[in-house]
């Protein structure tokens, strides 16, 4: 999604949608350079995302090793 506006405190995507920045910006950045960084968050939690499953053995993971 392209970002068409930047200020500190919120953004704007093609679609209209306008999303706050909680914490606000501390520099400012052209829409370009934000629009690297919502590129890689994106990317990002895309990945996350297709790494979830049902796994059963998910419940053990972190859990005491039992011997």
């Amino acid at each position: 999604m392209r970002i068409l506006r930047v200020t500190w405190e919120e953004f704007e995507l093609e679609d209209g949608s306008v999303f706050p920045i909680i914490p606000p910006l501390t520099e400012d950045l052209t829409v370009e350079e934000f629009q690297t960084h919502y590129d890689y968050a994106s990317t990002v939690v895309r990945r996350s995302e297709k790494t979830r499953c049902d796994d059963s053995n998910l419940a053990k993971l972190g859990s005491k090793r039992e011997d």
